[in-house]
């Protein structure tokens, strides 16, 4: 399904931040974050309840990203690294960037060992699953002749490592 296909390529580059450079992904993450933390400020100064994540002084920076990675953007790049290998360095950076935070995470504070252990074992977890997506990736493109995609969307079609002319 052509619609699918592209809807998902659509919310793909909406949530791709993670997926960036550290660089860029370490700086979008902050926008976000301050635009909740905005939010947070206004639900307070209405005095209505603050939502856990808009609020800036109760709120650990590094954990709420990897949770959002963990939870919400790692599964879907796996799935979409499966499906188009080209997408392999996303998953790459999407990998370290987790483990990025998760170091400014064990710099933000005294933590204790075993909830240390559970966000190592959490972290890992993530770091496994895009790995093991870029595997599969990586045999599908074998078994298919090294091609990624052939969906014809009348315009370019992507294949490994250059962009072909679709017919």
């Amino acid at each position: 399904n052509k619609t699918l296909i592209i809807e998902t390529i659509l919310h793909s580059a909406d949530v791709s931040n993670p997926c960036r450079t550290w660089t860029t992904s370490e700086a979008w993450a902050h926008r976000c974050l301050e635009e909740f933390f905005a939010q947070g400020d206004r639900e307070k100064e209405l005095e209505i309840p603050v939502q856990f994540l808009n609020d800036r002084d109760k709120l650990n920076r590094p954990n709420s990203q990897i949770g959002f990675i963990e939870f919400m953007i790692a599964p879907f790049f796996a799935a979409q690294i499966a499906l188009w290998p080209m997408l392999n360095e996303y998953g790459e950076n999407l990998a370290q960037n987790i483990g990025r935070w998760q170091d400014l995470w064990l710099e933000d504070g005294d933590h204790a060992e075993e909830e240390m252990h559970k966000v190592s074992s959490r972290v890992a977890k993530v770091q496994d699953s895009l790995r093991s997506s870029a595997c599969t990736a990586d045999m599908l493109g074998a078994e298919s002749g090294d091609m990624v995609s052939r969906i014809s969307l009348g315009g370019p079609r992507l294949t490994r490592g250059r962009m072909g002319t679709g017919t």
